[in-house]
């Protein structure tokens, strides 16, 4: 008997060991990223795993006879680590947790204490295993619970961490229900019952799954940074041409059917306001138009700055009828108040086109949209046109660009 718990020491030993490793690294890594991206669940998983650092630090020091410090406050540590994991993961999902979160590892701490004044052995420790082991199953819960359950991109890793808190809570849920269970917990001081070593064990796979999972995590969160700088427009803020084209692609391609509109607009002389005002003073309009058109379109429009003073808005949804109303309507107020607060010089013109999901005559629509701008511009600019007398096109698309430049246009119109 003797041989085995000499034996299950040192595989406990060997497992905090491994723990402790695995726990600095990832704190080491994430505080670097967190000094680099000042994301807050970074900071907060870098301190959660600092927590577990300290802790198993301390807790060589039960097997020299500190049992207060070796147990007690390295035990503590570790509800402290899981409070920093569950406000790392509410800060991941974009949520904040209630003050009364906080509360948990002090009360913990403070219930362990208690046991201290019981001096037989086996009920202190198993006292003690008790209330470490509810905090840590109710925090490790609670951070599975306000994970996001989400499809899409991103959606695997947030799958993967919240699997491994609720696989984590479970089994400390179980580990509660075993406190008083003869031989789970025997002695705290040399790690001896069934459930110390199950625990240690399954604590530095846990340690494994989490860095795993916010490795992967920070990964596709910079991938997706890549892609919006690559898929935005640096001054208005709203798609470039590259995203908006990715984003009414996506649209056409996730089986939405039915009727759409398209709207190209542009400001009347930007040259002339540039040459006026400055070039200043034509971002400031450009932003403007941007600001205006984000708030003036329904929620569910893509709104993108194709290049220079070009525009385009795809309307779900809308009939060409409704998308005239709506051009109407943006080419009326703006230039007034409405947009940025003061006075804006320029007008629109907008060129209206309908669009037909799923959308096969896609590069078909920015055509008429184009030639329809076209036909606003020749009737006087400031105005919409959906080019009712134009006839089709004689000119097709090019298969390799969605967008049409205005040249085709007006090779289209003679």
């Amino acid at each position: 008997m003797s041989g085995v718990r000499e034996i299950m020491a040192v595989d406990a030993q060997t497992m905090l060991l491994m723990t402790n490793g695995i726990a600095l690294v990832a704190a080491a890594f994430l505080f670097m990223e967190w000094r680099a991206l000042r994301e807050a669940f970074l900071l907060s998983f870098a301190l959660g795993f600092s927590s577990i650092v300290i802790g198993s630090s301390l807790s060589t020091m039960r097997q020299e006879g500190s049992f207060v410090v070796g147990v007690w406050i390295a035990n503590s540590m570790v509800p402290l680590a899981h409070l920093a994991f569950l406000h790392g993961a509410a800060a991941f999902a974009g949520r904040r947790i209630a003050p009364a979160w906080f509360l948990v590892p002090v009360a913990s701490c403070l219930a362990m204490g208690l046991s201290l004044m019981d001096e037989a052995g086996t009920l202190r420790d198993q006292l003690m295993s008790l209330f470490n082991a509810g905090a840590v199953a109710v925090l490790s819960l609670k951070a599975a619970s306000v994970l996001p359950r989400t499809s899409g991109t991103g959606a695997s890793e947030t799958r993967m961490l919240a699997g491994t808190f609720l696989i984590h809570g479970s089994f400390y849920t179980v580990k509660t229900l075993c406190a008083f269970a003869p031989g789970a917990f025997v002695d705290l001081s040399s790690y001896a019952g069934t459930m110390i070593v199950v625990s240690l064990f399954e604590g530095a796979l846990v340690a494994v799954a989490l860095a795993m999972s916010i490795a992967a995590a920070l990964r596709r969160r910079r991938e997706g940074h890549v892609i919006r700088l690559a898929e935005s427009d640096p001054l208005t803020g709203l798609y470039n041409r590259r995203g908006f084209e990715n984003r009414v692609q996506t649209l056409a391609e996730g089986g939405t059917h039915g009727r759409g509109a398209l709207l190209l607009i542009d400001i009347d002389h930007f040259k002339a306001v540039n040459d006026r005002f400055g070039h200043q003073e034509g971002d400031r309009l450009l932003v403007s138009l941007a600001e205006y058109l984000q708030l003036r379109c329904p929620g569910s429009a893509i709104v993108g700055r194709l290049g220079g003073d070009e525009f385009a808005v795809l309307l779900p949804g809308f009939d060409e009828a409704s998308a005239l109303d709506l051009a109407q309507a943006l080419c009326r107020s703006f230039g007034g108040n409405e947009t940025s607060g003061r006075d804006t010089p320029g007008t629109l013109s907008i060129g209206c086109a309908a669009v037909e999901f799923p959308a096969a005559d896609l590069p078909a629509a920015y055509l008429r949209a184009d030639r329809n701008l076209y036909d606003a511009k020749s009737k006087g600019r400031g105005r919409a046109s959906i080019g009712a007398n134009l006839g089709p096109s004689p000119v097709q698309p090019p298969v390799y660009a969605p967008f049409t430049p205005r040249a085709l246009s007006r090779v289209a119109n003679g």
